[in-house]
């Protein structure tokens, strides 16, 4: 009992304490207007009296005569630019100002003076860097006032970013072709520079399809918006005659060129020798890819995909139903000997296991499609045919009655299960 009545006593103690320091920091604030009660002593005449007491009618104000944007136009990729915005105090008191935050660090704000009298006038100067992948540019920066009515002020940079060149398609890709037939590709190049330029004669980075190839490049006129602002526009076109290896191809375009300008400024500083095949040229490249694939070849999946060095694997798994297990493929003829050529089924491995059947053709533009069905019925043992080497397939081979046409491998991978 006695000590439930000192637990008592110290709480006690403690609670008037507590109430004491709050007391005395907050219990006798006195309010803007006068003591707060409940019978509504603060109206808002008095409350207006008040403020005009404590503010003065004279107050700084912000006006931006040249407005708060900036649209530079067109720039490059890591160019500089700037541009300076003015701010004017119209206001009847001294006007503060300070540089914030901005979007990114590559636009930067810098302020000629902090401080203006009514009638006085500053610069803020806006540099930035044009730092992005994309074809548009959007950068601001804020400054902050003690306008009442404008506490912060967003200064906004605008523009389109263009390359020196632009490439249409970036990327020149010509999917898959057979061997025997020729490749066709074709680009056009904007240019943005201010010089006049002259597109020496294209190559590819692989001397086997320079062989191969024919370029042409002929100007062209600019007639589509998106491409208004180049100085310049050529078209080149390229062609590759059949007899590049099968496989993937992935190569560039080169594109040498000339300004035309540095060449008569070299004339007229006295270099009178130095003629446009003197010159040092600058390169424009495009990356080239596709494929060659063989007269023969088959639509690939998540199950059958292409072997380096021709033919094809279809992965069953491992199966665990004992029934027969059948799939479906498509074997593509292409090429000038399409119309000559017929196929059919040849080796099939193991026998017995493995059953393929080829369906009529389906003409589809330039190629012809079969339909390959085969099924795989389990024997009296297990089979395991899961590529350890390069044997252990099981196999379906497609022949021609072609000379011109070889014949394809189609290994299967499967582990099948005793019936």
């Amino acid at each position: 009992m006695k000590t439930l009545l000192a637990c008592l006593i110290v709480a006690g103690i403690g609670a008037a304490i507590a109430y004491n320091i709050n007391e005395s920091n907050y219990g006798r604030y006195e309010p803007h207007f006068g003591p707060i009660d409940f019978e509504g002593k603060t109206t808002a005449a008095n409350a207006m009296a008040s403020l005009k007491k404590e503010w003065s009618e004279d107050v700084p104000k912000v006006e931006l005569p040249d407005g708060n944007e900036y649209d530079f136009g067109i720039m490059q990729p890591e160019e500089e630019g700037e541009h300076t915005f003015t701010v004017v105090n119209v206001g009847d008191a001294p006007l503060t100002l300070k540089i914030g935050a901005s979007t990114c660090k590559c636009t930067v704000g810098t302020l000629e003076n902090e401080s203006l009298a009514p009638g006085e006038e500053t610069e803020v100067k806006m540099s930035w860097t044009v730092k992005t992948n994309e074809t548009t540019f959007g950068q601001s920066a804020e400054l902050r006032t003690n306008d009442p009515t404008q506490v912060a002020i967003r200064f906004e940079i605008t523009g389109k970013v263009v390359r020196q060149v632009q490439l249409v398609p970036e990327t020149l890709t010509f999917k898959e072709v057979a061997s025997g037939e020729p490749i066709d590709l074709e680009l056009k190049v904007y240019s943005y520079m201010r010089e006049e330029i002259e597109l020496g004669q294209p190559k590819f980075s692989s001397e086997e399809m320079n062989e191969l190839a024919e370029f042409a490049v002929t100007p062209l006129e600019i007639d589509d918006e998106e491409h208004a602002e180049a100085t310049q526009a050529f078209l080149v076109k390229a062609s590759i005659a059949p007899g590049l290896e099968q496989g993937p191809v992935s190569q560039n375009l080169v594109m040498p060129f000339n300004k035309v300008g540095a060449i008569a400024d070299a004339s007229t500083n006295g270099e009178s020798e130095l003629n446009e095949e003197d010159a040092p040229a600058e390169s424009i490249v495009a990356a080239v890819t596709g494929r060659i694939v063989g007269v023969l070849s088959m639509l690939e999946s998540t199950k059958l995909t292409g072997v380096t060095g021709g033919g094809y694997i279809y992965d069953f798994g491992k199966i665990t139903e004992k029934g027969p297990q059948k799939a479906k493929a498509f074997v593509v003829l292409k090429g000038p000997e399409r119309d000559k050529t017929k196929l059919s089924i040849g080796e099939v491995s193991p026998e017995g296991v493995v059953e393929a059947k080829l369906n009529d053709p389906i003409q589809n533009g330039s190629m012809s499609l079969y339909s390959l069905e085969f099924t795989l019925t389990p024997g009296d043992e297990k089979i395991d045919r899961l590529g350890m080497n390069r044997e252990d397939y099981g196999l379906v081979t497609i022949v021609s009655d072609n000379p011109n046409v070889p014949s394809m491998k189609l290994r299967l991978k499967f582990s099948l299960p005793a019936r």
